[in-house]
């Protein structure tokens, strides 16, 4: 029998201990996040849209803005049904089953094992810039990681969360020597702010080429800030959800949002424009600046420990999905089976693992590029991800109707105008990636296209035998 924490009383081998607390919470939402966007070519990838730093920092800001309305919503839903799954859960209690299905199945297959390989292969990227290596030896690297944290967390929970914690403590420390450092060395330059004459002028406020330029622009920053979802897979195993859950998410959304636009005003008052643009290790070229060589080799450790620490994250949270939907009937039931000595979804963990190293190894095959891998990997998570976060925060105005009399600990602050801001801004971001990148939205839509065949064939049989495929909402106790 498994031993559960002394705040949960329940013996059902399908369900997981309470086991994180506050400060738990807050490093999932900070380590979920800040990974490797903010080190890697996306800041360049900006900087190269749009040549007018004024905008540049306004975009942060806004994706940050949005994001936050994003948070807001997620903490009501968090609160109310502090379940192992998150998303999974609410989309369940709002659609019904096959939209909750479709969530699991693309997170399964292309968002998280997708960021999981992205992460992994940034950390290689960076690990290269200390030790030179081949192609080849990159990608063992970056295998060896998502390897290596599935076996921790396989084995423990707590000890998942304490890499977490420790890694996401390094990351703002180094964020933060990112921002001051520049300053305290004299190395700050406002000619640096200057519109490059390399690059394509910015185009007229509102005009289409500025419309576009703000939207390749947007989903851009959209990886650097995605993650914040993530919270909400491990809600099961938060200790007092209804008052931890809201507190988390915002705490850590304020954190990520203060050092985003702290370390792009380093940058860009550190390095010319047109050398931000260029730059696809944009830390490791400002301590390059700042220290020279071994500078950059410093800096290219700190941002390892960043995307290492964004790997984990991923790693604790994903399995939780897959977890709830096979506790629900649509996939095996093995899957939801807590580990009797070790308390975690190790079936789960174990399923995920595989699949994203055959990701990996193939986007590698494909490309022979580990950034070329990490660029197609982190393009499809955000494109897959502007469809279910988007439901996901419309279900806080499905469920206000659908469930009025479910107990809500918290209430979505600035309802309804905060969550239907990032539904538009993600709609708008949808139709510019639809424009510019026909091939990749295809391809997505063919993949969920997909899991409805795969749920009306197979997986609604199961869910019918599990008594959660009539369309009505199952929602849950919120107290254990």
């Amino acid at each position: 029998m498994t031993n559960f924490a002394p705040d949960s009383p329940d013996t059902d081998p399908t369900q997981l201990p309470r086991v994180l607390g506050l400060f738990d919470a807050t490093m999932v939402v900070v380590g979920s996040i800040i990974g490797s966007g903010i080190f890697v070519g996306k800041v360049g990838s900006v900087a190269k849209a749009l040549n007018d730093f004024p905008l540049i920092v306004g975009i942060w800001v806004a994706v940050g803005i949005i994001t936050l309305c994003g948070a807001l919503a997620l903490a009501e839903l968090c609160a109310m049904l502090p379940k192992a799954g998150g998303p999974y859960v609410y989309l369940r209690e709002a659609y019904g089953p096959l939209t909750a299905f479709l969530w699991g199945w693309t997170e399964f297959w292309v968002v998280r094992t997708g960021s999981l390989g992205a992460l992994a292969c940034a950390s290689a990227i960076y690990l290269n810039q200390v030790i030179p290596m081949s192609v080849t030896a990159q990608e063992i690297v970056a295998i060896a990681i998502v390897l290596g944290l599935s076996a921790i967390n396989y084995v423990s929970t707590t000890q998942g969360a304490w890499v977490q914690n420790v890694t996401a403590v390094c990351k703002v420390g180094f964020l933060a020597a990112i921002i001051l450092l520049p300053f305290l060395l004299g190395h700050v330059d406002s000619a640096n702010l200057a519109t490059s004459a390399e690059l394509t002028p910015p185009a007229s406020p509102l005009s289409g080429a500025w419309l576009m330029a703000v939207g390749a622009a947007m989903m851009a920053v959209l990886w650097p800030y995605d993650g914040w979802i993530n919270i909400g897979p491990v809600a099961e195993e938060i200790q007092e959800p209804q008052r931890n859950l809201p507190r988390g998410l915002a705490l850590g959304m304020a954190i990520v949002i203060v050092v985003y636009v702290g370390a792009n005003i380093s940058y860009h008052l550190t390095l010319s424009m047109d050398e931000v643009a260029i730059s696809e290790a944009i830390a490791s070229d400002v301590f390059r600046k700042l220290f020279g060589e071994t500078g950059a080799k410093i800096a290219a450790l700190g941002v390892m420990v960043s995307t290492f620490g964004a790997v984990n994250s991923n790693m604790l949270t994903g399995p939780r999905i897959y977890f709830a939907m096979a506790r629900d009937g649509l996939l095996p039931r093995t899957l939801c089976q807590v580990h009797e000595a070790y308390s975690t979804p190790a079936n789960a963990i174990v399923i995920q693992a595989i699949w994203t190293v055959i990701l990996m190894v193939a986007f590698y095959g494909w490309t022979n590029s580990p950034r070329d891998t990490f660029d197609g990997l982190t393009d499809s998570v955000i494109l897959a991800g502007l469809i279910f976060y988007s439901l996901t925060v419309a279900a806080v105005y499905v469920l206000r109707k659908k469930l009025p009399h479910l107990e809500r600990p918290y209430r979505t602050w600035g309802y309804p105008f905060t969550p239907a801001l990032l539904l538009v801004a993600y709609a708008g971001i949808f139709l510019s990636t639809l424009l510019s990148d026909f091939k990749l939205t295809l391809a997505v839509l063919v993949l969920i296209g997909l899991g409805i065949a795969y749920y009306y064939k197979w997986g609604r049989k199961l869910a019918l035998q599990s008594g959660v495929a009539g369309g009505e909402p199952t929602a849950p106790n919120t107290q254990r």
